[in-house]
């Protein structure tokens, strides 16, 4: 099969090269991929290695299942599956609560084993979740790293409120575009920022932001819409690039949540900022199998959109790359198409 592939870290050692068809174990599913999505994890992984090596990255995939292996039962050749990429055991005690993606044993699918920028891959059956009709898989290829997790972190960890003034940074990429939504399906006014606000202003408002505006313009306008106040909630995946004014918006009892730390994990808060406003500082990554359930039936309902900005051969791979770290006007999700 075609597979990307490299033999040592380093975003210049990727190709695409003829590899050997994986073929599923016990409790395995072997999956014909269609669309597999590409985010900053791939790029990470590929950077810094994964396992095992020579390795294929891809942790956001859907397709068809092709084999099942012994003791599958629910599951069948033929099925419509989008891969929840946490390997989880099931077993610990907060697997037991419900979060796998908190699992203690816990890797990602594409960064611990082989992943999905390839025609096949083999995944445990528990993360092979059926696509329902009415959501394709171009579609379903974009929740499992995009939608969950803006999901998680938005809904269930930071609790988003009807009423609710919410900043987004990062509004444009994987979990910003959703963020946006997800806010908004919640009730919140929602501003989103973009260094790109004046290019991708009508597609935001389209995924329900009312206002989109620039990180130098971000403090005025939340300072109008509050009174002066603040925001409830701000959503920064970004990192440290965008840490101190994020944070400075984060209004009396509000809320502050990432997910991630593109630009850089190294932030510096001042106690006294932090206690007197009694604001909350929330941390969150991926999300549940019951989430990426429910938001495969949210979606097959229409309740949201699965921005989608190219689809790109497995040839273009580091063009991929370039236009999800902004080398274009990009709102949503880029896929490979194996």
């Amino acid at each position: 099969m075609r597979a990307v592939v490299f033999d040592k870290p380093g975003i210049e050692n990727i190709r695409v090269a003829e590899v050997e068809n994986p073929r599923p174990g016990p409790n395995e599913v072997l999956i014909r991929v269609k669309y597999a999505g590409v985010n900053p994890v791939d790029y990470f992984t590929i950077n810094r290695g994964g396992t095992p090596m020579p390795h294929i990255p891809g942790a956001e995939f859907a397709g068809i299942i092709e084999e099942v292996g012994v003791n599958v039962k629910d599951l069948g050749v033929g099925d419509a599956v989008v891969v929840y990429n946490r390997l989880f055991d099931g077993t610990c005690k907060y697997c037991l609560m419900g979060h796998e993606e908190a699992c203690v044993n816990g890797k990602l699918i594409g960064v611990a084993t082989q992943g999905g920028f390839a025609e096949y891959a083999v995944v445990p059956a528990a993360n092979a979740i059926r696509v329902p009709s009415g959501v394709n898989l171009d579609e379903a290829a974009t929740l499992p790293v995009g939608a969950l997790t803006a999901w998680h972190m938005v809904v269930t960890r930071a609790g988003v409120s009807p009423g609710d003034l919410v900043v987004v940074f990062g509004a444009t990429g994987n979990v910003g575009s959703y963020a946006v939504q997800f806010a908004k399906m919640a009730g919140a006014t929602v501003v989103a920022v973009s260094r790109r606000a004046d290019k991708v202003r009508g597609a935001l408002m389209d995924l329900g932001a009312d206002f989109v505006t620039t990180p130098d313009e971000v403090s005025k306008l939340v300072s109008e819409l509050s009174n002066g106040l603040g925001a409830d909630l701000v959503v920064d995946a970004v990192g440290q690039a965008t840490w101190r004014i994020s944070f400075s918006l984060v209004g009396k009892l509000g809320k502050w949540v990432t997910a991630g730390a593109l630009t850089g994990g190294e932030v510096t808060l001042s106690l006294p900022s932090l206690y007197s406003t009694e604001a909350s500082v929330i941390g969150s990554t991926g999300g549940t199998r019951r989430e990426l359930k429910l938001l495969l039936d949210l979606l097959s309902r229409r309740r949201f959109k699965a921005p989608i900005h190219a689809r790109l051969r497995l040839e273009e791979v580091r063009r991929a790359f370039d236009i999800m770290f902004g080398g274009e006007d990009r709102v949503g999700k880029v896929l490979l198409t194996p």
